[in-house]
């Protein structure tokens, strides 16, 4: 079951006793959630008959007894603890599980981690499991495609990939951008370019991570320095972090292309975490212009200056470490 399909259930009105949303992927559980704060009661019914609260500031025996409360001038009431993870003794509330009062939704929100399994063997007698699993990189894109559906807009495949590869496996920031990009953009225009994108998540034009990977693509030694002086100048909005990231995931996907026994459309389109053909095509142009030697001591030269751009090992400044870094990668 997606969460899409639970909230789908949830706007028919069948409900469950008891809800325990858990895994690493936040977002879908955020989704959930907020749907069913805004959602299952009325606003005059939530004063009397919602609670909202936080693992860290209850515990077991006051969730306990909101539960067992009747509801008051509504069908049923709503507890949601968020947070669950960081509920001590969360298992105490197994016996609850197993025998739920009817007219209480309880949802157990945990976050970042698998719940317990002494609460969800009950949980799946008497309510509803969802385990929110992350999305894989080389589908990210994809999602990005289908989560512009929801807000009207059309992504295509090579814009999906920019804003995949920027901001990286982020769901909720994804998700934000987009409901930026529908507020932002003319009701008649919902196609989104990659121009489009660019622009609107604060990548210049020309001094931008994606012209920097493909200046290292082309080996365009001047190219390459141009972009890099211009980081220099502007370095709290290219932090060393980010751009070091970046740029070991684009190295590592071409090194997983050299060992790759698989040079097929959909294999290919793994490797490089797009659907684009057309930046697939981009890539391999790009690997093949590096031997597999090559690319291992350019990964390494990045994992040294990402341990150095965190302050560890090194006085140098951050200007300093990004041109020694790039020196390095292309000597």
């Amino acid at each position: 079951m997606t969460h899409q399909d639970i909230i789908s259930k949830l706007k028919r009105k069948e409900y469950s006793s008891v809800y325990i949303l858990h895994g690493l992927e936040p977002f879908f559980i955020d989704q959930i959630s907020d749907f069913m704060e805004e959602n299952l009661l009325t606003p005059d019914e939530r004063d009397m008959n919602q609670t909202v609260v936080y693992g860290k500031d209850t515990d077991v025996f006051q969730i306990d007894t909101m539960a067992r409360a009747f509801p008051f001038g509504a069908d049923f009431r709503v507890v949601i603890v968020k947070e669950a993870k960081d509920l001590a003794h969360i298992e105490k509330l197994a016996a609850y599980i197993a025998n739920p009062l009817q007219s209480t939704i309880l949802v157990l929100c945990y976050k970042y981690g698998k719940a317990p399994e002494k609460i969800l063997a009950p949980a799946k007698k008497t309510g509803v499991v969802f385990l929110s699993e992350q999305v894989k990189d080389y589908k990210l894109a994809g999602w990005a495609i289908d989560q512009a559906k929801e807000h009207s807009l059309r992504l295509g495949p090579d814009a999906a990939a920019v804003l995949a590869e920027f901001i990286g496996n982020d769901l909720s920031r994804i998700n934000n951008e987009l409901v930026k990009l529908r507020i932002h953009l003319p009701d008649n225009n919902s196609d989104i370019t990659t121009d489009i994108v660019k622009e609107n998540i604060g990548v210049t034009k020309e001094y931008n991570i994606f012209e920097l990977q493909d200046a290292f693509g082309e080996r365009n030694e001047a190219k390459v320095y141009k972009i890099i002086l211009n980081f220099c100048k502007n370095i709290n909005l290219n932090p060393n972090i980010k751009t070091i990231s970046i740029l070991t995931s684009f190295f590592l996907k071409m090194l997983a292309y050299h060992y790759s026994p698989a040079k097929d459309s959909e294999s290919l389109k793994k490797i490089f975490g797009t659907a684009s053909d057309f930046i697939v095509r981009k890539n391999v142009q790009y690997a093949a212009r590096y031997t597999a030697a090559e690319l291992k001591k350019i990964i390494s030269v990045l994992r040294e200056y990402d341990v150095k751009a965190k302050g560890v090992d090194t006085n140098a400044s951050q200007e300093d470490l990004l041109k020694e870094m790039t020196y390095k990668i292309l000597h």
